[in-house]
C-alpha cells in the first residue's frame, strides 16, 4: 500500500475520535455537525444533494436530518414538487453552528501546530486531486 494512503487511514480514526470529543458536550455527532456546516457554508440543500456530496445513501441523510429537525436546528421547505424538500438552518441552528465552529476550529488549529500555510495548501490540492480521481 502506498504509504500516503496508509497515513490517511491511520490518521482518520484518531481525528474522528478527537472531533467527537469536541462535539459531545454540545450533544452533537460528527455527521450532524457536517450537515449543519454544509447548510451554513454552502446554503440550503436537499437530502439528495447531501447524499451525493457525501457519497452515501439518501436514507442516511434523511435520518440525520430528522434528528436535527427534532432538535429544531433545521427546518424543511417543500419545493414546487412536493417530493423536493430543501433543508434550511433555524436561528438555533445558526447559533449552534457558530458555537461548534469555534470549538472545532480550536481543535483543528491544535493539530496544525508546526505546519505552515504552504504545507496546508499543498495537502488541500493533493486531496482535491484525489477526490477528482476517485469520482472518475
Amino acid at each position: 500500500m502506498n504509504s500516503m494512503f496508509a497515513k490517511f487511514k491511520i490518521l482518520q480514526r484518531p481525528y474522528a475520535n478527537g472531533l467527537q470529543e469536541v462535539l459531545s458536550p454540545f450533544q452533537m455527532s460528527e455527521a450532524q455537525w457536517g450537515l449543519i456546516r454544509y447548510i451554513y457554508e454552502v446554503g440550503p440543500a436537499t437530502n439528495s444533494e447531501i447524499a451525493l456530496y457525501w457519497s452515501v445513501e439518501k436514507p442516511s441523510v434523511t435520518a440525520l436530518a430528522q434528528k436535527l429537525i427534532d432538535q429544531q436546528l433545521i427546518y424543511v421547505v417543500y419545493g414546487t414538487d412536493k417530493r423536493k424538500k430543501v433543508m434550511h438552518l433555524t436561528e438555533n441552528g445558526i447559533a449552534k453552528y457558530q458555537q461548534l465552529k469555534e470549538a472545532v476550529h480550536t481543535f483543528q488549529s491544535s493539530l496544525l501546530e508546526g505546519i505552515t500555510k504552504e504545507e496546508c495548501e499543498i495537502v488541500e490540492n493533493v486531496l482535491e486531486k484525489l477526490q477528482q480521481n476517485i469520482r472518475k
